[in-house]
Formats: C-alpha cells, structure tokens, sequence
C-alpha cells in the first residue's frame, strides 16, 4: 500500500516536471542570452517579488487563524455558557434525520 501511494506520487510529480519544463528551458535560454548584471538584476526582482508574496500570504494566514480563533471562541462560550446552542442543534439533527429517512 505505501509503495503504491509513492507510485502515484512520483506520477504526479512527473506530470508536473513534464508540464513545467519546457517553460524553465525558455527562461533560462533567454536569461543566459542576457549579460550578467541583467541576469542578477532579473534575479533581484523575481527574489524580492518571491519574498513579497510569502510575507502576504502569511500575514492572510495569522488573519484567517484569528479569525477562526474568535469564531471558535465565542461558539465555545455560546455552547459551554448558554442553551442557546442546545435549541439549534437539536432542530438541526431531527431535522437532517427525517432528510434521511425521506431519501
């Protein structure tokens, strides 16, 4: 079983490498036609524009994790604190159980 889930997994890997190489051989064929300082200056900027994206999208992760974070919270305060949550779920199982017996 684990050699089969690497089987697919070096499949997929392939597909991606046969998909993506051709597009790596064209850059690189046009940055070595380029002189040096244009080549790190290309570099420079697809580094910068690498280290620019990871810092967005980790500060929308720590964002999205808060909110989560609050959302969790208050339902944990709603469910352990109130009975407002006991009403709703209880509506909500007898509910999806007569879904399930009319299918």
């Amino acid at each position: 079983m684990l050699f089969n889930i690497f089987t697919r997994t070096n499949a997929i890997t392939d597909t991606i490498s046969d998909f993506v190489e051709p597009y790596i051989t064209q850059v690189m064929d046009l940055l070595t036609g380029l002189p040096v300082w244009l080549q790190a200056v290309a570099f420079l900027v697809v580094g910068i524009f690498t280290l620019v994206g990871v810092i967005v999208f980790i500060k929308k992760f720590i964002k999205l994790f808060l909110v989560i974070a609050v959302i969790g919270g208050i339902v944990y305060v709603l469910y352990t604190q109130t009975d407002i949550l006991d009403g709703i779920l209880g509506t909500f199982s007898a509910s999806t159980t007569s879904i399930l017996l009319l299918m």
